[in-house]
């Protein structure tokens, strides 16, 4: 999972808020000032938070994308320590005061429940973990068995969606063309899988690991709708 896309990712998330985002998770986090950030992918968040005056670490499964957070990482002059590891069974080499995981880490995850459990073990009393989903609105009704693409300068890429019902799944597959000298085009593709969780059943799951307090937020949208919202956030409080 983004081996290929690592190069890229950066590329073609340029229109992402991060600062906005960013403000938007720190309104929950209060006095926390300790944390970690998993599935950190190139280490944008991660980055953020530090430069916001937090002391965080990033995880990620994918050595990659940990190579691009740290390449990141220097390019905004910002010391930074990125690990690898997934969600699952990630041993935090400091128990947290707050751990983030954002930009559709959860959908990555068949059965999000051990990935709680293992956050709340890590946690210290009193501690959050944010994340976000892509709701099931948006990976049934805008991604499902679309097809996207996009150019930037040199590199070209194709995004292939196949909706799985059955498993509550959306199956993509992504090919990049990259501009070589000579006029030729080099081809790259990946593929990966986001799950479809419903919200209700994420919370319960929350509950389940221990979390005592969970609430959703869809505050990222000007009017906090919950109607066809493509992104939700939980808040979990141990």
């Amino acid at each position: 999972m983004y081996n290929t896309l690592a190069r890229y990712y950066d590329i073609f998330m340029q229109s992402v808020d991060y600062g906005g985002w960013i403000k938007y998770v720190r309104s929950f986090l209060g006095n926390r000032k300790q944390g970690a950030d998993l599935a950190c992918g190139s280490g944008k968040f991660t980055i953020g938070l530090i430069k916001a005056g937090y002391n965080v670490y990033g995880a990620d499964i994918s050595p990659q994308m940990l190579e691009r957070a740290k390449e990141n990482a220097r390019g905004a002059g910002v010391r930074a320590e990125f690990l690898l590891g997934n969600m699952e069974t990630f041993s935090f080499i400091r128990p947290p005061e707050f751990v983030t995981a954002m930009c559709d880490a959860v959908n990555y995850l068949k059965d999000p429940s051990k990935a709680f459990r293992n956050v709340y073990r890590g946690l210290q009393s009193g501690g959050a973990f944010i994340f976000d989903i892509s709701s099931e609105y948006k990976l049934t009704e805008i991604l499902g068995n679309n097809t996207y693409s996009d150019n930037r300068g040199d590199i070209t890429y194709i995004w292939n969606n196949f909706l799985d019902t059955k498993n509550r799944r959306v199956d993509m597959e992504l090919t990049f063309f990259e501009k070589e000298s000579g006029g030729l085009y080099r081809k790259s593709v990946e593929t990966q899988s986001q799950y479809i969780h419903n919200t209700d059943a994420l919370k319960q799951m929350l509950f389940a690991a221990g979390f005592a307090d969970v609430k959703t937020d869809y505050g990222m949208r000007p009017s906090g709708e919950k109607e066809n919202n493509e992104r939700v956030h939980f808040i979990a409080y141990k």
